[in-house]
C-alpha cells in the first residue's frame, strides 16, 4: 500500500517537475525570439549615383506616420525612418536593435540599441526616442498600430542605449507584430506636437521640415498630387545608399504606369496591374517582371453591425454567391488562389498556423436561394428582385477601390451573380470611388460592404487586431465572446503547441460565422527596367520598392565606389554578409534573387532534453525516497 506520506512526496515531486517544464516553455519561447532575430544582409556599392524613379498606385492621404494606414502612406514614409527589427524574406533581422531579451515570465522586454545613430537633423537617436514612440502607440487608440501595442504597460529608457518595455499581459507576438512595423520617431520633433495638440495630432499633417528620421533617405520635395522626392542620406549609419536620389511618382492608372515604364520615365511600378499585360512586358528586352505572393487576404468586407449583415446565415448566403473560379481563373489568370474561410494564409510564415481541415465555399446560387428563402427574402412583387422580410425594397452597395481594376471587376462579378439567384436576385450597386473616400467610409462604419486587402501580422496573434471585438482594425465590426476569449488566450500563451490548437479553433469559428467573405490570395506582378539599374533584389513576399532595393540598388554605370563607406554608428555583426552581384543567384535572365537567410540553430543542449532529464531525475528521487521509507 502507498501511504499518505508517499502520495505527498509523489505530488510534490510532480509539481516540481511541472514547474521546471513550465519554466522551460518560457525559455523555449525566449530562444525562439532570440534565434529568430538575425543579422541583415550587407552589400557593397560598386557604383554610386543616379535617380531611381518608381511609380506607386495612389497618392498618400497623410504623411503623419502615427495615423498612416494605407499601403501607399506606409510606403512613402518607409525610406526616412528606421525600425528596431525588420522582416527580410520571412526572417526577422536586426536593424536599430542590437539585442532583445525577454524576462522568464514573458512580461518584460529589454532592448539594446546600436550606438551612434543620428537623425537627419544631427540629433542622436537614443533609447528615449524608442520609448517615446512605444508609449505614444500604446496610449492613443487612434494610432494605426495601437492594436499591436495595446498590451504594453509602459516603456522607459534605462540609459542612452537601453529600453525596457513592461507588458500589462504576455503578448507572444509582440516582437514580430509590433516591433517589426514600428518606425522610430524623433522625440524632439513629436513630443512638443503632442503637448500642443493632444488628440489633434490624429488630424495633423506634418511639413517636410518635420519629416525627420534616421533612415537612408531625406525628403526634399512633395507635390501632393504628383510625386515625393528624396536625396540619399550621406551620413546614414549603415553606409549611404548606392543611388543619389529617389522619386516616388503617384500613378493610379496602371496603363499609364506601364507606358511610363516603357519610355523609361520610371524604373518600376508598385501598383495593381492585370496579368494579361505580362506577354507585352516580356516582349520588351529592357523589361522584366518579379512575381511574388502577397499574404494579404482580399475579402468582401461586411458590416456585421448593420442589418442584415449581422445575420450569420445571410453572410453565408453571400459566400455561396461568389464565383471564385471566375475571379481566380479569369480575372487573375491563375495568379492567385481562393481565400481560406479561416483567413490565415496557407503559405509562407503563416503556413504553420493554417487550418487545412476547413471546408471552402463553392459557387452555389441554389444554396444561396435556399438560405434567402428561409430568412424571408423573397421576390413578392415579381420584378425579379427579392424584397426584405417585411416586404420593403432591399438593396446594398459594394465599394471597391478605383485604383485596383481586379477588385472593381470582382465587385461587378459578385453583383452580376447576386442578380442571377434563382427565385429573384439581390440588388447590389457597385460604387467605384477614390480610395481616400472608400477608406474613410469603411473606417467610419458607414458602408454596407466593400472589397479590401488586409495584411496579417507575422505572428498568429494578428487575429486579435482583425477579429477581436476590440480589435483596432476589425473593420467588419465582428463580435463573438468565445472568439475574444480564445484570441486572448492565443496572445498570452507561450507554448507553440497550445498556440496552434487555439489558432485552429479560432479559424474553425471564423469559417462557420463568416464575418467577411475571403475571396483570394494574390500573386503580384512587379514590372521593372533592366537597362539602367543593377542588382534588383527580389524578395519572396514584397515588390521591388522594398527596403533592400532602396539601400543597395545601383546604377549600371556611374561614379565608382572606390572606398567602402564606413557607417557612422557602431554596428555589431556576428557574421557580416556581403554579397556581390556575381555571388547572387541568377533565376531568370537579368534578374537577381537573394534567397532567404539561413536560420541559426540554438547552441547548447535542447531544452526538451533538459526537461526530460529533469523529470527522470525527480522520478528517481521519488523512488529512492519510497525505498528508504520502506527499509526504515
Amino acid at each position: 500500500m502507498v501511504s499518505r506520506m508517499d502520495l505527498c512526496v509523489i505530488a510534490i515531486a510532480f509539481l516540481i517537475s511541472m514547474s521546471i517544464m513550465a519554466g522551460l516553455s518560457v525559455i523555449e519561447a525566449q530562444q525562439e525570439i532570440r534565434f529568430l532575430i538575425q543579422n541583415p544582409p550587407r552589400y557593397q556599392c560598386q557604383y554610386l549615383g543616379g535617380a531611381l524613379k518608381v511609380g506607386i498606385g495612389s497618392k498618400p492621404n497623410t504623411l503623419n506616420w502615427f495615423v498612416a494606414g494605407s499601403s501607399w502612406e506606409i510606403l512613402v514614409l518607409m525610406p526616412i525612418y528606421n525600425r528596431l527589427v525588420r522582416f527580410y524574406n520571412g526572417s526577422l533581422v536586426k536593424e536599430v536593435a542590437e539585442d532583445i531579451s525577454i524576462s522568464p515570465d514573458g512580461r518584460i522586454y529589454t532592448i539594446r540599441i546600436v550606438d551612434g545613430i543620428k537623425f537627419h537633423d544631427g540629433k542622436p537617436l537614443t533609447s528615449e526616442d524608442v520609448a517615446f514612440t512605444i508609449n505614444i502607440l500604446k496610449n492613443y487608440s487612434w494610432a494605426y498600430y495601437y492594436g499591436v501595442f495595446r498590451n504594453v504597460d509602459r516603456a522607459e529608457a534605462l540609459d542612452q542605449r537601453t529600453v525596457r518595455v513592461y507588458m500589462k499581459r504576455v503578448d507572444a507576438g509582440f516582437v514580430e507584430n509590433a516591433l517589426s512595423v514600428m518606425n522610430i520617431m524623433p522625440k524632439h520633433i513629436w513630443e512638443p506636437k503632442f503637448k500642443e495638440l493632444g488628440d489633434g495630432v490624429a488630424k495633423y499633417n506634418p511639413t517636410i521640415r518635420e519629416l525627420i528620421g534616421s533612415g537612408p533617405f531625406i525628403i526634399t520635395d512633395y507635390q501632393p498630387d504628383q510625386f515625393i522626392s528624396y536625396k540619399a542620406n550621406e551620413n546614414y549609419w549603415q553606409g549611404r545608399p548606392c543611388i543619389d536620389q529617389l522619386v516616388m511618382v503617384f500613378v493610379g492608372d496602371a496603363s499609364v504606369a506601364l507606358l511610363s515604364l516603357e519610355k523609361g520615365d520610371i524604373q518600376t511600378y508598385s501598383g495593381f496591374i492585370t496579368p494579361e499585360v505580362v506577354p507585352k512586358i516580356l516582349a520588351n528586352p529592357n523589361l522584366a517582371i518579379h512575381v511574388y505572393w502577397s499574404d494579404f487576404y482580399y475579402h468582401w468586407g461586411l458590416n456585421n453591425k448593420k442589418w442584415p449583415f449581422n445575420i450569420t446565415l445571410f453572410r453565408k448566403a453571400l459566400a455561396y454567391a461568389v464565383d471564385y473560379n471566375a475571379i481566380i481563373n479569369t480575372l487573375l489568370m491563375g495568379y492567385g488562389m481562393q481565400g481560406s474561410p479561416g483567413f490565415v494564409p496557407p503559405f509562407g510564415v503563416h503556413q504553420k498556423w493554417y487550418n487545412s481541415n476547413l471546408r471552402y465555399y463553392s459557387y452555389n446560387l441554389s444554396r444561396t436561394a435556399e438560405i434567402l428563402d428561409r430568412l424571408g427574402f423573397r421576390d413578392v412583387d415579381g420584378d425579379g428582385w427579392r424584397e426584405a422580410p417585411d416586404g420593403s425594397k432591399f438593396k446594398f452597395e459594394i465599394y471597391p477601390p478605383s485604383y485596383d481594376i481586379i477588385r472593381v471587376r470582382t465587385a461587378e462579378i459578385i453583383a452580376d451573380s447576386l442578380a442571377k439567384i434563382p427565385g429573384g436576385g439581390l440588388k447590389a450597386e457597385v460604387k467605384i470611388v477614390e480610395w481616400a473616400t472608400a477608406w474613410s467610409l469603411i473606417r467610419g462604419g458607414r458602408v454596407d460592404t466593400w472589397l479590401l486587402g488586409s495584411g496579417p501580422g507575422y505572428d498568429i496573434s494578428w487575429l486579435q487586431t482583425r477579429f477581436h471585438s476590440n480589435g483596432s482594425a476589425n473593420w467588419n465590426r465582428y463580435s463573438n465572446p468565445e472568439v475574444d476569449s480564445l484570441i486572448d488566450q492565443l496572445v498570452s500563451e507561450l507554448d507553440p503547441g497550445k498556440r496552434r490548437e487555439l489558432a485552429l479553433k479560432i479559424q474553425e469559428i471564423l469559417a462557420e460565422e463568416d464575418p467577411a467573405v475571403n475571396l483570394y490570395y494574390r500573386q503580384f506582378i512587379a514590372p521593372y527596367r533592366t537597362d539602367t539599374y543593377d542588382r534588383w533584389i527580389r524578395v519572396m513576399d514584397d515588390d521591388l520598392v522594398n527596403w533592400w532595393n532602396l539601400l543597395y540598388i545601383q546604377p549600371k554605370t556611374g561614379k565608382p565606389a572606390q572606398v567602402q563607406q564606413t557607417p557612422t554608428a557602431t554596428v555589431t555583426t556576428e557574421r557580416p554578409i556581403i554579397i556581390t552581384a556575381t555571388q547572387m543567384v541568377q533565376q531568370t535572365p537579368q534578374v537577381i534573387t537573394v534567397t532567404a537567410l539561413p536560420q541559426p540553430q540554438p547552441s547548447g543542449v535542447n531544452s526538451l532534453l533538459i526537461g526530460a532529464i529533469a523529470v527522470i531525475a525527480i522520478a528517481a528521487i521519488v523512488v529512492a525516497l519510497l525505498l528508504v521509507r520502506r527499509r526504515s
